[in-house]
C-alpha cells in the first residue's frame, strides 16, 4: 500500500514590531478558524528557526488535499489575517518559498 502523505514547509519572517506572542495568538486563531475545518490536513506544526525565522510544517493526506486547501487559502480571510503579520515572501523564490514533499518512507 502506497502512503500518499504530502508535507509542506512554509517559511516565514515576522514583520517588524510583531513578536512571538502575537504570532502564537494569530497561529492559534488560524488553526481554530481555518485549519481544523479543512478536510485532508492531518497535522500542523509551528517551528522556530534562527534569527526570528519561523516555519509552518503541515501534513496532508495527499497532494490533492494540499492543492485543494491551497486554492481555498487564496481567498480566505483567516489566511489573510495570519499572513498580515508576516513579511511578504520573495516573489523571486520558486513557489514563493513554500516547499512540498511526497512521503517516501518512514523510519521508526
Amino acid at each position: 500500500m502506497t502512503n500518499k502523505t504530502y508535507v509542506v514547509l512554509a517559511r516565514m519572517q515576522l514583520k517588524p514590531g510583531i513578536d512571538e506572542k502575537q504570532l502564537l495568538a494569530a497561529s492559534d486563531e488560524f488553526e481554530r478558524d481555518f485549519v481544523k475545518k479543512q478536510q485532508g490536513i492531518t497535522k500542523r506544526m509551528l517551528l522556530r528557526g534562527k534569527q526570528g525565522s519561523y516555519a509552518d510544517l503541515v501534513f496532508f493526506e495527499s497532494k490533492a488535499d494540499f492543492d485543494r486547501v491551497a486554492k481555498i487559502e487564496e481567498t480566505s480571510e483567516e489566511c489573510a489575517r495570519l499572513f498580515a503579520i508576516m513579511e511578504p515572501p520573495d516573489p523571486n523564490l520558486p513557489d514563493m518559498g513554500v516547499h512540498g514533499f511526497e512521503h517516501v518512507k518512514t523510519y521508526e
